[in-house]
């Protein structure tokens, strides 16, 4: 009965050592995801700065071209 008993606390022992090991590992690639989230959540942030740099751009261009049209009309008219 104490070698049952022996086995049983060696198996439980095991056990708590595998749950820990698999704890250890659940919170490292947590962390990892975490990380990624962030590095993630930066590079969007950056991709929005860009799209609005970019559309602002757009739009000084588009009425710098539009102006331009304008002028040549008036001097194909003449």
């Amino acid at each position: 009965m104490e070698q049952r008993q022996g086995q049983s606390l060696q198996r439980t022992e095991e056990a708590m050592r595998r749950l820990g090991a698999a704890i250890d590992r659940l919170e490292s690639a947590s962390a990892r995801v975490g990380a990624g989230d962030l590095l993630l959540a930066g590079e969007l942030r950056g991709a929005r700065d860009d799209y609005a740099r970019l559309e602002e751009t757009t739009r000084v261009v588009s009425t710098r071209l539009d102006a331009t049209i304008d002028r040549l009309r008036d001097l194909l008219e003449d």
